[in-house]
């Protein structure tokens, strides 16, 4: 891959549950609410996380369990 003109990060933002032991259900409006709410600060200050030179590709929410992952795919060209 030495050839290929890319390099490539991946960022990734892990969002649980602040109470132990709770567990969200995702078809109640106030669990809903408060996601939705996390998930807007994350990317409203996702500008600050990302280095200089770097342009984000693609991006993906998913869950897995009490938890929602955020992955952001970055780009910028390889040195040459």
């Amino acid at each position: 891959m030495a050839n290929h003109p890319y390099e490539y990060k991946v960022l990734v933002e892990y969002i649980s549950p602040d109470e132990r032991g709770r567990h969200p259900h995702f078809t109640h409006k106030e669990d809903q609410e408060a996601f939705a709410g996390i998930l807007n600060d994350v990317f409203v200050n996702l500008p600050k996380s990302i280095p200089e030179g770097w342009d984000v590709i693609s991006h993906s929410i998913s869950v897995s369990g009490d938890s929602l992952i955020v992955t952001v795919l970055l780009r910028r060209p390889r040195d040459r």
